[in-house]
């Protein structure tokens, strides 16, 4: 989309429009609005900005808003209340006292890669003379979850007892194998279950949405495995009061948590939105030199927020999984020195360059193979596509920037040995994983959450039957097709003169800003375009710079809106024109200077309304 911190940087979305009207100047170029809005239903004329963006949020009182913008770690539930937790610890634990060895089974993804390693940390912490095993499968060659190869190849060096992280619950068949072949298994995991709802044969069970969980039911992987790294400890000491070394080994491994739940893009709200908010405050002081590597060359400065977990951080661990193998990473935040991390963090940029340009080449052929269906001028009402040549680690990232554009769900398809093998992302209000096992009769095994999912399909003729299946049922589910665009749900409307200092500072208390707990997206409606510039890097200047005014008690109130990426528009914006903008304010912090700013997120031209 091109319009804000979430967008791609394409073209922006063929939303119709008419231009401005009489007297307003003239949009030459742009198709905008390139959003649904979703205007909150009446405006508060009530208390100032702060009250009306707490309401919205549903903060209603100090003790609720206390509760929010400072969560403790207090209010975490303790470990024991998940389902499987207590059996889990035991079982591992009785492995580490016997000398049987160990090995930990994560993910290729960064909720994987967390996960693997903070087991690992409260491991070596526990019993630090006990060898211990990381395991992740190679994203292509294997695949998703445990498989049976491994399996064997782990008991035939020795392992005695595998613990899954992020991965196992509707591992079935695998799991009978383990015990067949004489390995303990102990799952913890957050996944959907297998299609049939059974639950495999393992010592444990670890899920944050098993009978007796529900307060957990959103967490990732990190955060059932941060969940067990505290229940390991306790059942380690006997006590819920925890030595010093074990206390602050869990609290250390608190931002290896709060990044694979950025990563994962759960709902930063409740355990999470505590996870997150006190896991990026420790960031810098792990210990985990890896982590610290990663950081540094990710240009995170000594505050961590979740955007740059999610744009910068994120990105370099998941190449590793997509362009090369996880177990690079699970290296980085495990066992590398400061040398290592060095090469392993040079490595990961490498990766993730490639990624971007196969990235950019995978987006522009599924652009072309949808032309066709483009051609009507109606958008797509759900989306599947194919080719032998494209990679399965980076398909998925393309299936985000495809439902990004035409607002529905994306499934892309390659080649992957004797299968077919696809990645999807879906929609608010189309829930993935129930509509394909919906069509599960075309593909040969799927799974998934509701919103990401992965399937595979015997060859081209099974995936245009799936295809016939999938757009039937997405189409029963979305929105008319005039409706069809992202929806932007604004907070509240505002003027420029509410944004002072000491508001928009009130506002960064509503972080850690994510899933269900987005940036506060405001509605300025007719700013009078003052001025334009352009910016970016020397020869790379995407950007824009917009200089609004309001009047506002006799004088006019001034902003400085950045728009990333929309340097290509700035000879469709005339001087003096009215606009309606969604911003989110932020703040300016230059040189000792600090001032109220904003990003774009979309823009219209002023209504009749709002015209000043």
């Amino acid at each position: 989309m091109g319009l804000g911190p979430t967008g791609c940087g394409d073209e922006p979305c063929s939303a119709p429009f008419d231009g401005c009207r009489a007297g307003l100047g003239t949009l030459r170029i742009m198709e905008f609005p390139t959003k649904r809005w979703i205007r909150p239903e009446r405006r508060e004329d009530g208390g100032g900005l702060l009250d009306r963006l707490f309401a919205a949020r549903g903060l209603h009182g100090l003790d609720a808003r206390e509760a929010f913008c400072r969560p403790t770690l207090l209010q975490l539930e303790r470990p024991d209340a998940m389902h499987g937790m207590r059996e889990a610890a035991d079982a591992i634990l009785e492995a580490l006292q016997s000398g049987r060895r160990l090995a930990i089974y994560g993910d290729y993804d960064v909720d994987g890669i967390m996960s693997t390693a903070i087991l690992w940390h409260m491991l070596r912490a526990i019993a630090p003379e006990v060898p211990v095993r990381t395991y992740v499968p190679h994203r292509i060659e294997e695949g998703y979850g445990l498989n049976r190869e491994a399996l064997d190849a782990l008991k035939a060096e020795g392992v005695g007892t595998v613990v899954t992280v992020d991965c196992g619950v509707s591992a079935i068949r695998e799991a009978v194998h383990a015990r067949d072949i004489g390995l303990e298994l102990v799952i913890t995991d957050h996944h959907e279950l297998h299609p049939s709802q059974e639950i495999p044969a393992a010592r444990a069970v670890v899920h944050p949405r098993l009978p007796g969980a529900q307060k957990f039911g959103e967490l990732c992987g990190a955060g059932v495995a941060w969940k067990l790294a505290w229940m390991l400890a306790e059942r380690f000491c006997g006590s819920e009061r925890l030595p010093k070394v074990l206390s602050e080994r869990l609290l250390a491994l608190l931002p290896l948590a709060a990044i694979g739940s950025v990563a994962d893009v759960v709902p930063l709200l409740g355990e999470n939105r505590i996870i997150v908010a006190r896991g990026l405050t420790l960031a810098h002081r792990t210990g985990i030199a890896g982590l610290d590597e990663l950081l540094a060359s990710s240009r995170v400065a000594e505050t961590v927020d979740a955007e740059q977990v999610a744009f910068r951080v994120a990105p370099r661990l998941n190449a590793c999984g997509r362009m090369g193998h996880p177990e690079e990473a699970v290296e980085l935040m495990t066992t590398a020195d400061r040398m290592r991390a060095k090469e392993i963090t040079a490595r990961l940029e490498e990766l993730n360059a490639g990624r971007k340009k196969e990235e950019n080449r995978i987006f522009e052929e599924a652009l072309a193979q949808l032309a066709p269906q483009l051609a009507s001028g109606a958008p797509p009402r759900g989306i599947v596509l194919a080719s032998e040549s494209w990679n399965l680690g980076v398909v998925g990232i393309v299936c985000s920037r495809l439902v990004d554009r035409f607002a529905c769900p994306a499934i892309l398809f390659t080649r992957n040995k004797e299968l077919y093998k696809g990645s999807g992302r879906s929609v608010a209000g189309v829930e993935l994983h129930t509509v394909l096992a919906a069509c599960a009769e075309h593909l040969v095994g799927f799974g998934g959450h509701a919103m990401a999912a992965g399937m595979s399909a015997a060859g081209p003729d099974e995936i245009a039957r799936f295809t016939e299946a999938f757009v039937r049922e997405v189409d029963a589910l979305l929105p008319p097709v005039e409706e069809q665009r992202p929806p932007l749900a604004i907070d509240s409307s505002c003027e420029i003169g509410e944004l002072d200092i000491a508001t928009v500072q009130g506002i960064e208390q509503l972080a850690p800003f994510g899933r269900e707990n987005r940036k506060p997206a405001l509605l300025v409606e007719g700013a009078r375009l003052t001025r334009t510039r352009i910016f970016g890097k020397t020869g790379d200047a995407r950007h824009l710079e917009l200089v609004v005014s309001q009047p506002r008690f006799g004088r006019d109130s001034f902003l400085r809106i950045q728009w990333w990426d929309g340097a290509r528009h700035a000879e469709s914006l005339e001087k003096g024109m009215l606009l309606d903008l969604v911003i989110e304010p932020g703040l300016d912090r230059f040189r000792g200077t600090v001032e109220p700013n904003a990003r774009l997120v979309d823009l219209a031209p002023a209504t009749v309304g709002s015209v000043r």
